[in-house]
Protein backbone atom coordinates (compact mmCIF):
# COMPACT_ATOMS: atom_id res chain seq x y z
CA UNK A 1 0.00 0.00 0.00
CA UNK A 2 2.87 2.32 0.77
CA UNK A 3 5.48 3.36 -1.68
CA UNK A 4 9.18 4.03 -1.20
CA UNK A 5 10.85 6.70 -3.29
CA UNK A 6 14.36 5.54 -2.47
CA UNK A 7 17.04 7.32 -0.51
CA UNK A 8 16.55 11.03 -0.11
CA UNK A 9 20.13 11.98 -0.96
CA UNK A 10 19.57 12.27 -4.69
CA UNK A 11 23.30 11.82 -5.23
CA UNK A 12 24.88 9.90 -8.07
CA UNK A 13 25.74 6.92 -5.89
CA UNK A 14 22.17 5.85 -5.17
CA UNK A 15 21.04 2.52 -6.63
CA UNK A 16 17.66 2.01 -8.37
CA UNK A 17 14.80 0.49 -6.42
CA UNK A 18 14.42 -3.26 -7.13
CA UNK A 19 11.38 -4.13 -4.93
CA UNK A 20 8.37 -5.75 -6.60
CA UNK A 21 4.93 -4.32 -5.86
CA UNK A 22 2.92 -7.33 -4.65
CA UNK A 23 -0.38 -5.50 -4.10
CA UNK A 24 -1.85 -6.35 -7.55
CA UNK A 25 -0.76 -9.97 -7.13
CA UNK A 26 -2.51 -10.23 -3.77
CA UNK A 27 -5.66 -8.59 -5.23
CA UNK A 28 -5.82 -11.09 -8.10
CA UNK A 29 -5.25 -14.03 -5.75
CA UNK A 30 -8.06 -12.88 -3.45
CA UNK A 31 -10.47 -12.53 -6.38
CA UNK A 32 -9.58 -16.05 -7.60
CA UNK A 33 -10.03 -17.44 -4.08
CA UNK A 34 -13.52 -15.92 -3.85
CA UNK A 35 -14.47 -17.29 -7.29
CA UNK A 36 -13.32 -20.80 -6.36
CA UNK A 37 -15.11 -20.66 -3.00
CA UNK A 38 -18.38 -19.81 -4.79
CA UNK A 39 -18.11 -22.32 -7.67
CA UNK A 40 -16.74 -25.35 -5.77
CA UNK A 41 -20.03 -26.27 -4.02
CA UNK A 42 -21.93 -25.99 -7.31
CA UNK A 43 -19.67 -28.54 -8.99
CA UNK A 44 -20.09 -31.10 -6.22
CA UNK A 45 -23.92 -31.47 -6.51
CA UNK A 46 -24.83 -35.12 -7.20
CA UNK A 47 -27.96 -37.22 -7.10
CA UNK A 48 -27.05 -40.57 -5.58
CA UNK A 49 -29.21 -43.50 -6.58
CA UNK A 50 -28.63 -47.23 -6.41
CA UNK A 51 -29.30 -48.71 -9.83
CA UNK A 52 -30.36 -52.35 -10.00
CA UNK A 53 -27.73 -54.94 -10.82
CA UNK A 54 -28.33 -57.48 -13.55
CA UNK A 55 -29.54 -60.78 -12.16
CA UNK A 56 -28.08 -64.06 -13.40
CA UNK A 57 -31.18 -66.07 -12.42
CA UNK A 58 -33.75 -66.04 -15.30
CA UNK A 59 -36.59 -67.21 -13.01
CA UNK A 60 -36.02 -64.17 -10.81
CA UNK A 61 -36.88 -61.79 -13.69
CA UNK A 62 -40.24 -63.41 -14.49
CA UNK A 63 -41.64 -62.77 -11.02
CA UNK A 64 -40.85 -59.03 -11.00
CA UNK A 65 -43.46 -56.69 -12.43
CA UNK A 66 -41.97 -54.59 -15.23
CA UNK A 67 -43.04 -50.97 -15.80
CA UNK A 68 -41.66 -49.00 -18.71
CA UNK A 69 -41.40 -45.22 -18.35
CA UNK A 70 -41.02 -43.32 -21.61
CA UNK A 71 -40.11 -39.66 -21.83
CA UNK A 72 -41.07 -38.03 -25.13
CA UNK A 73 -40.35 -34.54 -26.40
CA UNK A 74 -43.45 -32.73 -27.63
CA UNK A 75 -41.87 -29.53 -28.90
CA UNK A 76 -40.60 -28.19 -25.60
CA UNK A 77 -42.93 -30.12 -23.29
CA UNK A 78 -42.03 -33.55 -21.96
CA UNK A 79 -44.69 -36.26 -22.11
CA UNK A 80 -44.41 -39.11 -19.61
CA UNK A 81 -45.88 -42.53 -20.42
CA UNK A 82 -45.99 -45.59 -18.16
CA UNK A 83 -46.56 -48.80 -20.15
CA UNK A 84 -47.74 -46.65 -23.11
CA UNK A 85 -50.36 -44.84 -20.99
CA UNK A 86 -49.87 -41.05 -20.59
CA UNK A 87 -49.45 -39.92 -16.98
CA UNK A 88 -48.68 -36.60 -15.33
CA UNK A 89 -45.49 -36.09 -13.41
CA UNK A 90 -47.44 -35.59 -10.18
CA UNK A 91 -49.32 -38.90 -10.57
CA UNK A 92 -46.06 -40.70 -11.33
CA UNK A 93 -44.51 -39.25 -8.17
CA UNK A 94 -47.56 -40.43 -6.18
CA UNK A 95 -47.09 -43.90 -7.67
CA UNK A 96 -43.40 -43.76 -6.67
CA UNK A 97 -44.40 -42.92 -3.08
CA UNK A 98 -46.87 -45.82 -2.98
CA UNK A 99 -44.38 -48.31 -4.43
CA UNK A 100 -41.59 -47.00 -2.20
CA UNK A 101 -43.55 -48.02 0.90
CA UNK A 102 -43.22 -51.67 -0.15
CA UNK A 103 -40.18 -53.83 0.50
CA UNK A 104 -37.69 -54.15 -2.34
CA UNK A 105 -38.83 -57.63 -3.39
CA UNK A 106 -42.44 -56.46 -3.85
CA UNK A 107 -41.58 -53.33 -5.85
CA UNK A 108 -41.93 -53.29 -9.64
CA UNK A 109 -38.91 -52.72 -11.82
CA UNK A 110 -39.07 -49.39 -13.65
CA UNK A 111 -37.22 -49.07 -16.96
CA UNK A 112 -36.65 -45.48 -18.03
CA UNK A 113 -36.42 -44.75 -21.75
CA UNK A 114 -35.62 -41.32 -23.17
CA UNK A 115 -33.91 -39.95 -26.23
CA UNK A 116 -31.28 -37.26 -26.51
CA UNK A 117 -33.83 -34.47 -27.06
CA UNK A 118 -35.16 -34.81 -23.50
CA UNK A 119 -33.60 -32.23 -21.16
CA UNK A 120 -31.38 -33.69 -18.45
CA UNK A 121 -33.38 -31.83 -15.80
CA UNK A 122 -36.50 -33.91 -16.60
CA UNK A 123 -34.58 -37.18 -16.15
CA UNK A 124 -32.83 -35.90 -13.02
CA UNK A 125 -36.18 -34.82 -11.47
CA UNK A 126 -37.65 -38.25 -12.14
CA UNK A 127 -34.65 -40.11 -10.65
CA UNK A 128 -34.52 -37.79 -7.63
CA UNK A 129 -38.24 -38.34 -6.96
CA UNK A 130 -37.72 -42.11 -7.17
CA UNK A 131 -34.84 -41.88 -4.69
CA UNK A 132 -36.83 -39.69 -2.29
CA UNK A 133 -39.71 -42.19 -2.46
CA UNK A 134 -37.37 -45.14 -1.74
CA UNK A 135 -37.99 -46.84 -5.10
CA UNK A 136 -35.26 -49.48 -5.27
CA UNK A 137 -35.74 -50.90 -8.78
CA UNK A 138 -35.26 -48.22 -11.41
CA UNK A 139 -32.88 -48.27 -14.32
CA UNK A 140 -32.32 -47.19 -17.89
CA UNK A 141 -33.69 -49.10 -20.85
CA UNK A 142 -32.52 -48.83 -24.43
CA UNK A 143 -31.99 -45.08 -24.87
CA UNK A 144 -33.62 -44.26 -28.18
CA UNK A 145 -32.52 -41.70 -30.73
CA UNK A 146 -34.94 -39.07 -32.08
CA UNK A 147 -37.27 -40.56 -34.67
CA UNK A 148 -35.89 -44.09 -34.22
CA UNK A 149 -36.52 -46.90 -31.83
CA UNK A 150 -33.15 -47.37 -30.21
CA UNK A 151 -31.13 -47.66 -33.41
CA UNK A 152 -28.07 -45.63 -34.15
CA UNK A 153 -28.67 -42.48 -36.24
CA UNK A 154 -27.84 -42.75 -39.93
CA UNK A 155 -24.36 -41.55 -40.92
CA UNK A 156 -24.18 -37.96 -42.19
CA UNK A 157 -23.91 -37.51 -45.90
Amino acid sequence: MGMSAGPSGGGGGSSPMVDINTTPLVDVMLVLLIIFMITAPLLAHKVRINLPQQSTDPADKSQIEQKRIELRDLGGAVEIRVNNDPISKELLFVEFREEGKKVKDDQPEYKLEADETIPYSAIADLLAAAKRSNVQRIGFDNLATPGGGGAAPPPPG
